[in-house]
């Protein structure tokens, strides 16, 4: 059976929507919100194999959120969607850890270039993953965050 990816939108509804319907023709599953909060409260209890996030959200910072879902599950990729066009945006989000920015609205290779980054990073995960023998699950064995702590990551500042 083939394996569905699936992606955590953090951004607004329209976005979000749009993409889930896109996305579905590339079996790629979309799960979407537009909070911070409810955004680590899915990444911890939930897998994904892409987190694609705003920079601008109404309660916080995309960049901070980037930071926080990379000690949630340090392997999965996370890539910036944003109308956010300056160089200084893009330079940004890539030192928070993302993996890609695509400026809005680039669209029309949208699911290939996100199943081309799950799928080098599932690779990449791969080969590292094979030189150990007792390694678990990429996503089980992550740093959790505490639900107290959470608001205090949505509302941090960069």
């Amino acid at each position: 059976m083939k394996h569905q990816f699936r992606l955590l939108c953090v951004d607004n509804d329209d976005t979000c929507e749009l993409l889930a319907t896109t996305l579905g023709f590339s079996d790629i599953e979309v799960k979407s919100t537009g909070s911070i909060v409810e955004a680590l409260r899915l990444a911890q209890h939930e897998r994904f194999d892409l987190y694609l996030l705003e920079t601008r959200l109404p309660d916080g910072d995309g960049f901070q959120l980037c930071r926080c879902l990379h000690s949630l599950a340090p392997q999965t990729p996370v890539v910036f969607y944003s109308a956010e066009a300056y160089p200084a945006d893009r330079q940004k989000g890539l030192a928070a850890g993302a993996t890609a920015y695509l400026v809005k609205p680039y669209f029309d290779d949208l699911a290939s270039t996100l199943l081309q980054i799950i799928t080098r990073t599932e690779k990449s995960v791969s080969k590292s993953l094979a030189a150990f023998t007792d390694v678990q699950d990429r996503h089980e064995n992550t740093f959790k965050l505490k639900p107290e702590s959470w608001a205090d990551c949505a509302s941090a500042t960069v």
